[in-house]
């Protein structure tokens, strides 16, 4: 992995949260869980979000990761949430993602996280790998195109006939929206589809609604914090014309093969200085995740790559895989 490209991300990553700290998400009426990339009102009537929210910056679209299913519950929640064997019990429903894992394949933990059992909610198999997988994509051309991009994600959760799992219910929804919003000065626009749960050929451009109509399906207040005249001419009219449909496959600029999180990276990338690398830029070397990236920061400075091993956690094994990727600089 290019050593610059991810001294770039750092710098993307704090514009992130820069993003982030914006408060443009909906109104509620579950418990709000945050997590590293996003945000979500929890449901547990529904066992399910009510919302996923989060920002999508054009760094993020790099799949340097491998995907890797890991399903679990979410130990943020009070209340608790599904296990993977819920919805394995019901053999005509995914638990598919809000929050895409393939958005995700930039960040080893914020792969992760998306594994969350709060952000599944049960969709039909034949709607989740296809049509809701190529929206996901059409998300993401959408987010390269205009410079990263706002999404708020859910289902729809009312008129509900339909339930799955062994000792928790799920709520089957009916419908699932995606709201995306391009909020740059010179672009500002706003975008709302919403979809039946279920195998359907219909092009994308007829699934979009207004977002005031949305709105008013669901009960959310999707952009509350934006100035009345604002929010009225955004989520009014859904206007087409702004957006581009094409929906390629693109590599948005990254072209390396993926690789495994954890896994060595390759010896002819240039080796991390471990006196100014950025936590991101650790959390990528083999045995290093959050913590350990912070230890590292508070032991600085290293007079040599030995002085690694001082930091809580690191032993000699962990060393050795270190030793060929990290540098203390000249």
């Amino acid at each position: 992995m290019n050593r610059i490209s991810l001294s770039l991300i750092s710098v993307f990553q704090s514009f992130t949260v820069l993003s982030q700290e914006l408060d443009f998400l909906p109104s509620y009426t579950g418990e709000i869980i945050k997590h590293k990339y996003y945000t979500l009102s929890y449901q547990e009537e529904h066992e399910q979000p009510e919302w996923v929210a989060y920002y999508l910056d054009t760094f993020m679209l790099k799949g340097m990761y491998k995907r890797k299913n890991s399903f679990r519950p979410d130990p943020l929640v009070s209340t608790h949430t599904p296990t993977y064997d819920d919805y394995n019990s019901a053999k005509d429903y995914d638990a598919g993602h809000l929050l895409p894992c393939r958005q995700m394949q930039f960040d080893c933990q914020a792969m992760a996280e998306t594994f969350y059992m709060s952000n599944m909610s049960p969709q039909h198999w034949q709607f989740n790998r296809h049509k809701w997988s190529d929206l996901e994509r059409l998300e993401r051309n959408m987010a390269w195109r205009n410079k990263g991009v706002y999404v708020v994600t859910g289902p729809v959760l009312k008129d509900i006939d339909t339930t799955i799992g062994i000792t928790t219910k799920i709520s089957v929804p009916k419908y699932y929206y995606k709201v995306i919003l391009s909020y740059h000065e010179g672009n500002k626009k706003a975008i709302a589809f919403l979809l039946p749960n279920k195998k359907e050929s219909t092009p994308f451009v007829d699934y979009v609604v207004s977002i005031d109509s949305l709105e008013a399906f669901t009960g959310s207040d999707f952009f509350p914090s934006l100035e009345d005249v604002e929010e009225d001419a955004l989520e009014n009219y859904s206007d087409k014309s702004l957006w581009n449909f094409e929906n390629p496959y693109l590599d948005y600029g990254y072209t390396n093969s993926p690789i495994k999180c954890g896994a060595t990276i390759n010896n002819s990338i240039s080796p991390i200085n471990i006196n100014t690398a950025s936590p991101s830029d650790l959390e990528t070397l083999p045995g290093i995740g959050e913590v350990k990236a912070k230890a590292i920061i508070s032991s600085r400075p290293f007079r040599s790559i030995l002085g690694i091993k001082r930091v809580s956690g690191i032993g000699e094994a962990t060393f050795q895989k270190l030793k060929p990727l990290i540098t203390v600089g000249d």
